[in-house]
């Protein structure tokens, strides 16, 4: 008769670990959250009002008006740190962290390039950091498809991934049950509603930026770089909420459909299929 305390004994930590493990990636979810996204936003609501000049003194009584230059500086400052930061402490180059770090930069180069004398806003402003708004998510998006029949397919960042199923074990039992047809084409359509996913959410951000910077314009030109971090801030905001949002909801629907189906094709519960 099987000894059942072992067993209990030898799961008990597994349980643990993946629990720990999916509470530390919790953590991590919502600290970047925190900082690529609420304290920017926060930092360039409250913080541009102020002087054009950068070395000009701070109001005072209003220390927190540090002007639309610094209020700017700052609010890239802490992605881009914390980004390089989990770069350092990781040892390798996460892709989506690239890209964030990609696209904090853009941000700051358009700033520099666009922000004329006197906090003046370039006519094609909106145009261009709306470009940069779909840029990346279309990309993203070619790149999923190009990768799609090589070794490392983007499949596996966004969602098939090794780290959280377990490959090697799906894949035996997909070439012992001789389901190999039905199995390239369901990470097939998963990879296709994938860049389909980004694709929407490219010209979400295009349209979401225009909609927001270009009001900016018609500002007197004393208010225009104060007015254009606000938009900043709205875009990366609103950006969030009806893009991001519904864009993780997507990705968390292509995920289930994928383990039901891959629990079709390989007769494994989900408990064999995923790591944690």
């Amino acid at each position: 008769m099987p000894d059942m305390d072992a067993d209990k004994e030898c799961v008990q930590p597994q349980v643990q670990e993946a629990a720990e493990s999916g509470g530390k990636a919790r953590r991590s979810s919502l600290k970047g959250v925190l900082i690529n996204v609420i304290l920017p936003v926060l930092i360039l609501d409250y913080c541009s009002k102020g002087s054009m000049e950068p070395w000009a003194d701070f109001e005072v009584g209003r220390f927190w008006h540090l002007g639309p230059v610094w209020a700017m500086v700052l609010a890239l400052l802490l992605p881009i740190t914390y980004g390089l930061q989990e770069l350092i402490r990781h040892k390798r180059v996460d892709l989506m962290s690239s890209v964030g770090l990609a696209g904090v930069l853009l941000t700051g180069v358009i700033t520099i390039l666009v922000v004329g004398e006197e906090g003046s806003i370039a006519a094609s402003t909106p145009w261009l950091f709306a470009c940069k708004e779909a840029l990346i998510p279309l990309v993203l998006a070619a790149a999923v498809l190009v990768s799609r029949k090589s070794e490392s397919p983007l499949l596996q960042t966004f969602l098939y991934n090794p780290d959280l199923f377990d490959v090697p074990l799906i894949e035996s039992r997909i070439r012992e049950r001789g389901n190999e047809s039905a199995y390239g084409k369901l990470l097939g359509q998963a990879t296709w509603i994938l860049a389909g996913s980004l694709i929407v959410s490219s010209a979400a951000n295009f349209c979401l930026a225009l909609y927001f910077l270009m009001p900016v314009l018609l500002e007197p030109v004393a208010l225009q770089q104060e007015q254009y971090n606000y938009a900043v801030g709205r875009i990366t905001w609103w950006g969030f909420i009806v893009i991001g949002v519904p864009l993780m909801i997507a990705l968390m629907a292509v995920m289930l459909r994928l383990i039901r189906r891959l629990g079709e094709l390989t007769g494994l519960g989900r408990d064999r299929l995923l790591l944690r």
